[in-house]
Order: structure tokens, then C-alpha cells, then sequence
């Protein structure tokens, strides 16, 4: 293939890039290892980050190649990688010498086109030591409210763009805003340059596959591949660092004056168009991985538009997730303002920037081969079949399991009026169901009914592959047949109410560990322990003397979430737990939710926030009148919706 006419390597979704990169990749003669990512794309299918390896296990010299660190940047690494293994086929390397392309790292924000990844983290602000304290941005927070705002258009955005063109004004207009904004904070998870709470699904698994294929290497060579800074079309050579070390006087040595050193610090400045200010890069944290070698960390940037343009497509893309409507002609219209600012749909764009990638790869691939004098090449052997890795921790359905939960025909009626009539589910370790419908539809009672707290008519409940014992009553109505089992099975379902039903005259640390103590007959001591370790997972380690009337409504919500973690369920359903909550404080429930769902919990969900379901799902059940009106993966559901009463709600509700 040649790197002057990039073919199409640019185009295309996902599952495109994906295909592109692995043919090049076997065709190369590669190891193939993918990495599954807990979640989904937009289409339903599945997501992975992908490890291609040529070369000798044992080599001590090693070329690294990432893309897709912002997701939607992705397509440009993607076409570098494809094509680099393209070119080079059939591949010749000295035993010495070995090959890393890490594809599309940060898969969830490729597949959903946006720069952040499935926890709204950049995360080139995520791979700071999580050990200590992370760095205040406090001038970010005093920007925060202007550049965060709820409504679209209005008295409300008036403002914000007041707010924000004033502090322009104040700080020497966007060149005065982006360093600080660009920084990196750590204290809005709804803000833009996000860093996180934790290292993020991407930085854990960058970590892992540096841990797993580089740690036998000396000399390493590691190209981030970026777009999105600087003049239009000129694709920057960087190294970005925190101090001077050695492999920057290597950088020097091979590229010359064509490599930009950025030394990052609090105050520090560039003009190459990335944040001097920021921490938590990529660069840093491969350094760090691999602290017995002398490692190169190497950036191109293909600049794009000017600075401010690609910033407001970043701050409408933010709210877009946040607020507003993707499948709406705004949504569309926003998306498609954020790829054009990355991704530019110029074919000169294109073969500039790839041709001078492939020229910076080249070059430094020769120097490393060459050091301590070139070895003979050989070909290299075709690989064996792909390593799948899934972590134990990571979501999905584990299908070879027996079911977490199946509900078989459930009937209701309230008097006369019947409120279930036959709704069934299943679901897998691990699976996500999301029941969505207009209010009345039956969601509620219908996971009031699961864990018996109002009684169904008929139908069956099987909870982890044992039955609840019913027996008819007088009245032709159905109650528990064993009370015992109903109270074991219970401490099996945890359950989350739209209005916390959390103790007021207990603190949060007593809410939590007052269920395992008397249900669970855990000691106390193990309890706190657990409870603590809880709520730092839901943000809230500093609330644990307050009592629920001293917590904001998504702080209570929260705390009711570690509540019902608490007793270790097997089953988690949550009834509408962002409906009782205030527009803003919505996200910060949404994200612990989405945490539960990669880690591989197995959870039933009414709601109304059909974005996240779409997200999040990997089965969705609409309901109507108290009838599952259709079924399916949120693909099809979302996109092609069989019943024109689904297609009627959709209309309203998206």
C-alpha cells in the first residue's frame, strides 16, 4: 500500500478501523491479543482494544505504536498503524527487534466519536499516581459554570457566553483560557479535560499490555498518535515530558531540530499547540511502566482547525452527552462539527499527515534497529490464533452460566385494574436489561414484583437458579408459600428506590453496614471496612458522618447505592434512580451506575434517561400497558424499532 494515497484508511466506523488494522496486522504475520472492553458501540457491537506483536518475546529493542487515546482521534492512528504494517509486508526483523501497535486504546470513545472515553475522562489527564492527592486546577473551577451549562439556547446560554466571553477578557482572550482549561481538573466529572477519580478501563489496560510485551525491552521507541493541535496540516513531532531523561537526548539525536521537547509544569508554556500545564499524558505514564529501559515517548500532532474552533466542538460535544438529544439533527450536527475538527475530510490532510508519520516511524525504527550494531533480519513466522483477554472484573454477559435471574408470565392487578399482563424476562451474569416505557406502563411494579415487595397474581421468579415458592390465596391472588426463602432470596436482590429511602437518623457508615451486621451477620470491623471501601468507589469517602439531610439529592443516591452493594448482591434492580434528583445532579448517578455495569454487575434498570440505556444495555424491554411491546439489543431497538408504538415513544422521548 502505498502511504501516498491513504485509500480510504480514514473512513468508516469501528468495526471499519478494527478490520482494517487486524488484516494488516495478519497479513504482517503479527500476534494478535484483544483486549474486551466492558461496554458496547452504538451498533451493539462488541469493543476491544487490539495488540498486534512482531517479533521475538525476549527483544531488547521495541517500537510502540498507540492510537486512539482520544477516541475520536482515532482514525488517523489507526490509518499510521494499518499502514505502517502495510507497507513493511512481508516483514524481516533482527531477533533483537520487535513491534507494538496498540490500536485504538480508548475503544469506547472511537465508537462513539468522542474525545473522552465511557466515564467522560480524558484520558491524557488520567495517568497521574493515583497514590496521592490529585493536582487542584482551582482558576478551572471558577470557569466551570460557563463552560458547563444545561440549555442549548436561552437566558441561561446567554449567560454562560457572557461569562465565558468575560473571562476571555480578563485573560487575554482564548490563549488565556485554554491553558487553564487545558490543564487537566479533577474535581467536575461533567467538565471538560476531565482527569477522573481513579485509572480508568484505557490506563489500566495500557499499563497491562506494557506489563505483559515490553518488559524484557532495553530501547524503546513509543509513538502517540494525535490530531487536534497546531497549523492546519502539519503534523508536529513532541516528546512530552515531566523532567529531562535520557531518551529525550536520544529523540535529539535522531530527529534534530524537527522534535519539539515540552517540558510540562504548572506554569510551563508552548507553542506547539498542546497543554505545557497538563498532567497525567500518555508519555509519562510509559516511562513510568517501564523503568528499567530507556524509552523515547514520542507525540505527532496534526494540527487541525484553530484552537478556539476545535474547543467549542469539544464544549458541544460535552453537552451534547450531558444534556442534550444524539439522535436528533442537532445531535448529528454537533457530531459531526467534532470529527471535522479532528479529523478533517481533506484527502491532502490526509496524505500529509500520514506520509510524515510513516517518514517519523521509519526514521526511528532505523536508529533503533542500529543500536549496538544492526543484526541480520529474518522473516517473520505467522502467528497462532487471537488471545481473547477479559478481565474477571470486566462486564458482559457471561453466557455459559446459569441465568441470574428469570421471570417468567407475571401478572398484577390492583382490583380491577390489571397493571402486568404476562411481562417475562432473563437475564446473564453480568447483563445489563433496561425497561424503558411511558409512565404507568407497569416498569416499577413490575421490580416490585421480582423481589416480592407487592405480590404478583401469577407467573414464576427464579432468582439464580432457585425457584420463590408461591401458593394461591382466598382471594385468587399468590403469596409466598415459604417466608424464609423469600428473606434469603431478598438478601440476594439489592435493590435502588427513585427516593434513596435511606435512615435519616443514621449516618451514612450506619446506613451502610447495618444490613450485612444483622442479615449477613458480618462483624462489625469488616463491615466499616467494606462500607468505607464502598464509598470511595461512589465518590463519598468524606460523607460518611453525615446523615442523609446534610447530603445533596445524587449524594443520597449514591449512598443508597453503596447501601445496596453492601450486602454483595447477586442482582441489583434499580428503579429510576435519577428521577427524584435536580438536572445536574443526574451525571454523577449515571457514572456510578455505568461503573456497576463494567464492572460486570448483573442489574435490571427502569428508567428514562434513554441515552444511558442505550449505552449501557445489553437488552432492552419496552413496555406498554403493561406488555413487553418489544425487545431487543439498543441497536436495534433505538434505530429500527419494530412496533409503531415504540416508534411513537421514541419520537417523544429522544
Amino acid at each position: 500500500m502505498s502511504p501516498s494515497a491513504p485509500s480510504g484508511l480514514f473512513t468508516g466506523d469501528f468495526s471499519a478501523l478494527r478490520a482494517r488494522f487486524l488484516a494488516a496486522a495478519r497479513t504482517a504475520g503479527a500476534s494478535l491479543v484483544e483486549y474486551l472492553h466492558p461496554l458496547h458501540g452504538p451498533k451493539g457491537e462488541r469493543l476491544a482494544t487490539d495488540v498486534a506483536y512482531l517479533g521475538r518475546n525476549d527483544a531488547e529493542k521495541l517500537m510502540v505504536l498507540i492510537s486512539g487515546t482520544h477516541g475520536v482521534e482515532g482514525p488517523f492512528g489507526s490509518a499510521c498503524q494499518s499502514a505502517w504494517l502495510s507497507q513493511n509486508s512481508p516483514w524481516k526483523l533482527p531477533d533483537d527487534t520487535a513491534v507494538l501497535a496498540i490500536h485504538l486504546i480508548n475503544p469506547w470513545g472511537t465508537a462513539w466519536a468522542r474525545r473522552v472515553n465511557e466515564d467522560n475522562v480524558d484520558l491524557n489527564r488520567n495517568f497521574i499516581d493515583w497514590r496521592k492527592a490529585p493536582p487542584k486546577n482551582e482558576r478551572y473551577a471558577a470557569l466551570h459554570r460557563a463552560l458547563v451549562c444545561r440549555a442549548w439556547d436561552g437566558p441561561e446560554r446567554d449567560a454562560a457566553i457572557e461569562a465565558y466571553e468575560d473571562a476571555k477578557r480578563r485573560l487575554g482572550g482564548y490563549a488565556g483560557i485554554a491553558p487553564i482549561v487545558e490543564a487537566g481538573q479533577y474535581d467536575f466529572p461533567d467538565g471538560l479535560f476531565y482527569g477522573g477519580d481513579g485509572p480508568v478501563w484505557s490506563n489500566r489496560t495500557l499499563i497491562e499490555i506494557l506489563s505483559t510485551f515490553a518488559q524484557k525491552a532495553a530501547e524503546v521507541v513509543i509513538f502517540d498518535l494525535h490530531t487536534g493541535a497546531g497549523p492546519y496540516g502539519y503534523p508536529a513531532l513532541l516528546s512530552v515530558a515531566e523532567s529531562e531523561h535520557a531518551g529525550l537526548e536520544w529523540g535529539r539525536r535522531i530527529f534534530g531540530p524537527a522534535l519539539s521537547v515540552v517540558v510540562t509544569g504548572e506554569d510551563a508554556t508552548t507553542d506547539t499547540g498542546i497543554a505545557a500545564t497538563a498532567t497525567g499524558y500518555v508519555s509519562a505514564a510509559v516511562c513510568g511502566a517501564l523503568p528499567k529501559a530507556r524509552v523515547l515517548p514520542l507525540v505527532v500532532e496534526c494540527g487541525t482547525l484553530d484552537g478556539a474552533t476545535v474547543s467549542d466542538a469539544v464544549q458541544a460535544d460535552n453537552w451534547l452527552h450531558l444534556f442534550g438529544k444524539i439522535d436528533t439533527p442537532l445531535g448529528d450536527r454537533i457530531k459531526k462539527d467534532l470529527c471535522a475538527a479532528f479529523i478533517p475530510e481533506d484527502a491532502d490532510w490526509q496524505r500529509a499527515c500520514l506520509e510524515a508519520s510513516l517518514r517519523h516511524f521509519d526514521r526511528a525504527f532505523a536508529d533503533l534497529k542500529a543500536l549496538g550494531g544492526a543484526r541480520p533480519e529474518k522473516s517473520v513466522p505467522t502467528a497462532a490464533a487471537v488471545i481473547v483477554v477479559a478481565h474477571p472484573e470486566s462486564g458482559g454477559p457471561r453466557l455459559g452460566e446459569r441465568p441470574a435471574i428469570e421471570v417468567h408470565d407475571i401478572h398484577k392487578r390492583f382490583g380491577p385494574l390489571s397493571v402486568l399482563n404476562g411481562v417475562s424476562v432473563s437475564a446473564q451474569p453480568g447483563e445489563v436489561v433496561s425497561m424503558i416505557g411511558s409512565s404507568g406502563s407497569g416498569k416499577s411494579t413490575f421490580l416490585r414484583c421480582i423481589n416480592l415487595l407487592e405480590q404478583p397474581n401469577d407467573g414464576r421468579i427464579v432468582i439464580d437458579g432457585e425457584e420463590i415458592r408461591m401458593k394461591k390465596t382466598p382471594d385468587g391472588g399468590a403469596a409466598p408459600a415459604d417466608i424464609r426463602q423469600v428473606e434469603r432470596i431478598r438478601s440476594r436482590v439489592g435493590m435502588v428506590f427513585q427516593n434513596f429511602n435511606l435512615w435519616p437518623h443514621m449516618t451514612v457508615l450506619e446506613n451502610i453496614v447495618e444490613a450485612p451486621m444483622h442479615v449477613l451477620k458480618e462483624g462489625r470491623q469488616a463491615a466499616v471496612d467494606h462500607a468505607h471501601a464502598l464509598l470511595k468507589k461512589v465518590g463519598l469517602s468524606d460523607k460518611h458522618a453525615q446523615y442523609p439531610g446534610q447530603l445533596s439529592g445524587g449524594q443520597q443516591q449514591r449512598a443508597a447505592i453503596a447501601r445496596t452493594l453492601a450486602m454483595r448482591p447477586k442482582l441489583i434492580l434499580l428503579d429510576e434512580p435519577t428521577s427524584a434528583l435536580d438536572p445536574e445532579l443526574v451525571g454523577e448517578v449515571l457514572r456510578v451506575i455505568r461503573q456497576l455495569a463494567e464492572e460486570g454487575n448483573t442489574m435490571i434498570l427502569v428508567t428514562h434517561e434513554m441515552q444511558f440505556a442505550r449505552e449501557v444495555s445489553h437488552k432492552i424491554l419496552f413496555l406498554h400497558q403493561g406488555k413487553v411491546e418489544e425487545e431487543g439489543a439498543p441497536a436495534d431497538v433505538f434505530t429500527n424499532p419494530r412496533s409503531e408504538r415504540m416508534r411513537q415513544f421514541l419520537a417523544r422521548t429522544l
